[in-house]
Parts: C-alpha cells; structure tokens; sequence
C-alpha cells in the first residue's frame, strides 16, 4: 500500500494503468492477484518476469477497485472471491496447469481458492493476511459498530518500503470503507478455518520490515497449512509490498524457481 495523498488514489495513475492485464508466455497459467484496495499494477512486474520465463499470466481486477473508494464500498468479501474465481476459470481455459498467487488481501484469495478449487496446482502467498488475530488497531475489536459512526479508513502518511521510489508502482485508494475492513475480517475467519484443507504445494514469503500486515501472519500460516509441501521465506530488507521493493528482483527468481520446480 502507498503514502497517502488527499486525492482519490494514492498515488498518480491513468485509468489504463489499472486495468487487469493478462501476459501469455507460455502453456502453465499463474494467477497474480493484487490487495486491499490496490490494483493490478503492483503484480505486473512479477507477471512480466514469468511470462518471460515460459508462463501464461493473468492479473485480474477485483470487484470494486481500480475506481473509486465509493465503488469499493458497495462491495464484499464474496464480490472479492467471484473476481478471482472468473479469473481462474478463464485461465484454465487455456492452460492445463495453473498456480494461483498474491498480495496481501490477495494472497488470503490465493489461499481461499487453493482451499476450495482443488484443481489449483499449487499457492504462492506475499505478505498474505491470515486471521483476524493479528491486527493490533483496538478499532478492528469494534468495527461491527464503528463502521456506522466512522465510515472511511484513511491509512497513516508514512511507507514501510525499504525502496521509497517504489511507491510510484503503486495505487491505492486513499480511504477505504470501514464496512470492507469489516467484510475483510469476515474473510479472515473463512480463511483460517480453510488453512488445513490447503493441500497444494506453498511458497510463503514475507517482507521483515512489513508494518501493514504483522509478520506473525506468515508462520502462523504456514503452520496450519496442509500441505507437505510448503516453504517459508523472508526477504530482510523489505516492507509489505515486496512485489516492487528493494528485494523484488530475488522475489522474482524464488517465484520462478519455485514453479519450474512444482
């Protein structure tokens, strides 16, 4: 997620440059989707690095973003899922093989659609969101009620990213509703019910340095995992978007090893 600005987004953007995109390189598909109220951009560069690599590459946009914030508000958690879910099912219309990955809000879909679709090959999960546990805002505790006396989130102004020119790869909304956040943790609940029903082969990578989404996510996913299969990596010097900050290019690689390896 980006510094804040006033505006709508949080940083400047085109329309077109929020738009999913989808990258054909090859006959394995991967799914990239993107998080809490970001857009498609933030996975692009990992797409094109797999795409290069031999990989057929969708980023789909989920319900509600890439718009405006009172466009996200009209929207759920099942909203977020049937984005993901009609991007799956259109990527396996070509692709026999497909893995499914994300960031943050987008690594708990990857999650959920490795639970629920057991076609799913494997998952690949960044800076993912795991339980409702972790968030130690006390406003969390109350959304239920506070989302009818507070009704937008406006995040602090401040980057975790050890890169601050990455910021410019993201765009985010500026505010986000509190009745999502409420729908957020719905979510999470669902997801770590679901978390032993994984039984895909995992990729679990975190940034250290993350102050958007509490590190503690990552162990306590992998964890609770079912799959044997499953690996936990850190990147050190990294904040929450660790798709275009300073380690996004050993990211890459993990990535792209990863799959040629499963």
């Amino acid at each position: 997620m980006a510094v804040v600005t006033k505006s709508v987004w949080s940083s400047p953007a085109e329309p077109e440059q929020l738009l999913p995109f989808r990258l054909r390189g090859g006959t394995r598909g991967c799914l990239l989707i993107h998080g809490f109220a970001g857009t498609p951009p933030e996975m692009r560069g990992l797409g094109q690095f797999l795409a290069a690599g031999g990989y057929d590459v969708m980023g789909p946009l989920l319900a509600g973003h890439g718009l405006t914030p009172q466009a996200m508000a009209a929207t759920r958690w099942p909203d977020w899922v049937r984005s993901a879910e009609e991007a799956l099912t259109a990527l396996q219309r070509d692709c026999r093989e497909v893995f499914v990955a994300g960031q943050s809000l987008g690594a708990t879909l990857a999650l959920h659609l490795a639970a629920t679709r057991p076609e799913v090959r494997g998952v690949i999960t960044m800076a993912a969101m795991g339980s409702p546990t972790y968030f130690r805002d006390w406003r969390i505790k109350v959304i239920r009620g506070l989302k009818y006396v507070v009704r937008w989130h406006v995040p602090g102004g401040d980057s975790d990213l050890g890169d601050p020119q990455a910021v410019r790869l993201l765009h985010s909304y500026a505010r986000r509703p509190t009745v999502c956040i409420e729908s957020l943790m719905e979510l999470l609940r669902v997801v770590q019910r679901e978390l032993p029903r994984v039984t895909a082969p995992a990729l679990v990578m975190h940034g250290r340095r993350d102050r958007t989404v509490d590190i503690a996510n990552a162990p306590f996913i992998f964890e609770r995992l079912g799959s044997t299969d499953k690996r936990l990596v850190w990147f050190e010097r990294s904040g929450h978007a660790i798709t275009v900050d300073l380690e996004h290019e050993a990211l890459y690689a993990t990535v792209l090893d990863w799959l040629n390896t499963h």
